[in-house]
């Protein structure tokens, strides 16, 4: 006999046992079980509500069933919503921060020169993208980072972490509006701005810019 059908014969046996046909049928009497309660709760709710409405057993399983596929449909959705609004947020985390070099060839000063003119002008993004630019350059400095072209905010967070605990909480909502204000397509309002910059202004060494 071969192997395959051995292997076939020792599934059937074992299916086959008493204890297996016990097991199964507990499992069996268990959900059953757990189905009756539901409908009888179903059953006595529905006279409570309705007491001249009669409804058949079969139907209100019908009913459990029905509505059990319905809630079982929308779990599905929002574990789906939540874990691609995760994957998205994690993608956004792993892009780099400094982009291009000559991001990274700026000063501090020049880039929060540069964040007071794009928000004059109304361009509330991109001030906050070079405020944010701006306040990592000034950690640089400090020997709080060590700024790499190759980095991402998760790798400054870390850094933050060991060197200003601090200062990581702020940073972890600095770091993740930049990412999306970066990559993500969100736009800014003046208000939004506002506390973003007060909030990275207020952790830079430079005398008056707490009051900037």
């Amino acid at each position: 006999m071969s192997r395959s059908n051995e292997g076939k014969e020792q599934l059937k046996e074992i299916l086959e046992r008493p204890e297996y046909q016990a097991y199964e049928q507990e499992s069996q009497t268990a959900s059953q079980r757990l189905l009756d309660v539901i409908a009888q709760w179903v059953k006595e709710l529905l006279e409570t509500w309705f007491p001249n409405f009669q409804v058949s057993d079969s139907a209100i399983n019908g009913w459990i069933y029905f509505f059990g596929f319905i809630g079982i449909g929308i779990l599905l959705f929002i574990v789906i919503k939540l874990v691609g609004r995760l994957s998205g947020e994690k993608k956004l985390s792993e892009k780099r921060t400094f982009s291009m070099t000559s991001d990274l060839a700026w000063s501090s000063e020049k880039h929060v020169q540069e964040a007071e003119a794009r928000a004059a002008g109304g361009q509330y993004s991109e001030a906050a993208r070079h405020v944010f630019l701006g306040m990592l350059l000034d950690f640089d400095t400090r020997d709080l980072v060590e700024v790499k072209t190759w980095k991402t905010n998760g790798d400054y967070e870390n850094e933050l972490q060991d060197s200003n605990h601090a200062l990581s909480a702020d940073f972890s909502f600095l770091a993740k509006t930049f990412d999306q204000i970066t990559y993500g397509n969100r736009t800014l309002q003046k208000e939004e701005f506002d506390e973003f910059r007060f909030r990275a202004f207020q952790w830079m060494d430079q005398e008056g810019r707490k009051e900037a």
